[in-house]
């Protein structure tokens, strides 16, 4: 079962749907990748035992290690389309070891252009940006991809949904090489601060009206004449893209009032701005929350929604929406077999505190 939308919800032209099968069939490592994440993801569907996938991981690194050893193999978009997929694999896995992660961070970072160069290539390393981001976001360690060969990207001229995703991902990219620094590196200055908010308010500010939510509607207290109405936010968007843009928006307002250097000073004042920015990281972990599950047939916000309850999650505090977080999680590991009982865990772990 091989879902790509979870990959193109951010490319316009659809390469991971659209190209890569067609590839599969002349390309024996990305055919072999393909049946590692199928083969892995019916397994955790059906709750058998995943017998098959080892194998297809075996041929397609055995093609891997050899094509490596090239050293013009970085040029080749086949290869990075195939690390993708065995990463996701990986993400499918109880124990995720990374290990196609820095395949991937070796074959984007020794690319000059990759960018800007349209394609299958500039597609993939979109999404093995996004790939890199859940990793920094949930274990807190640096980004290791180098983010300058994104700047040439034509997203930053183009003005489809697409384009305008891929920009408040970029920015998000850059406040978490801000705030997740290797230790023994300075901390984040009030100065950067501001700067990396006012390019989050300037996206919001400069995006297209169409992106804006098509409805919006804060949660309400269940009643007998609607018990199922969920406690999250309701908020409607047209198009997968524009979903996935927005997430990453609110998760930037959360991650930069996690980090306001502010809240570290000793002041009288400082009480009052950890309350304030205690409440705008549950406001928008709510609206990142129900952006997912208002629009869950989009598949990337749904995993998404999931990495934001794992690294913020801690920041729920009424019963309720703790219960509803809970079954969010159980929902996406029964439904789509979502890896998530470290995380349901972990929150369970942190609320009981």
């Amino acid at each position: 079962m091989y879902h790509h939308f979870q990959f193109d919800s951010c490319d316009k032209q659809r390469h991971f749907g659209r190209e890569i099968p067609r590839r599969a069939a002349q390309y024996p490592v990305i055919k072999n990748a393909i049946f590692a994440v199928s083969s892995r993801h019916l397994s955790l569907l059906a709750g058998s035992e995943d017998s098959e996938s080892p194998h297809y991981v075996s041929e397609c690194l055995r093609i891997l290690i050899t094509a490596l050893e090239d050293p013009l193999s970085h040029f080749d978009e086949n290869l990075l389309a195939a690390v993708i997929l065995l990463r996701t694999h990986e993400e499918l896995s109880d124990n995720d070891e990374r290990c196609h992660l820095f395949g991937t961070t070796r074959l984007l970072n020794s690319i000059a252009s990759f960018a800007a160069d349209g394609g299958l290539r500039e597609s993939a390393s979109w999404v093995s940006l996004r790939q890199h981001i859940y990793i920094c976001l949930t274990s807190q360690h640096p980004l290791t991809i180098n983010l300058t060969n994104y700047r040439h990207s034509n997203v930053f001229q183009n003005s489809d949904d697409e384009s305008w995703a891929n920009r408040i991902i970029f920015i998000f990219a850059i406040i978490l090489t801000q705030v997740i620094r290797p230790e023994g590196e300075q901390q984040l200055s009030i100065d950067t601060w501001h700067e990396l908010d006012a390019d989050v308010k300037a996206w919001n500010l400069c995006k297209p009206w169409h992106f804006a939510p098509l409805f919006m509607e804060s949660p309400g207290i269940p009643v007998s004449s609607s018990p199922r109405r969920s406690v999250w936010p309701e908020v409607f968007v047209c198009d997968p893209a524009q979903v996935v843009g927005l997430q990453h928006y609110y998760l930037a307002k959360i991650v930069l009032a996690i980090y306001d250097p502010r809240l570290s000073r000793l002041s009288f004042d400082a009480l009052r701005l950890r309350r304030a920015s205690e409440a705008t990281v549950r406001e928008n972990l709510r609206l990142a929350i129900g952006l997912a599950v208002s629009n869950d047939h989009v598949t990337t916000a749904m995993l998404q929604a999931s990495h934001i309850l794992s690294a913020c999650g801690m920041y729920l505090t009424d019963p309720r929406e703790q219960e509803a977080a809970l079954d969010f999680l159980t929902r996406l590991k029964t439904q789509m077999g979502w890896q998530t009982a470290h995380i349901l865990r972990d929150l369970q772990e942190q609320w009981r505190m």
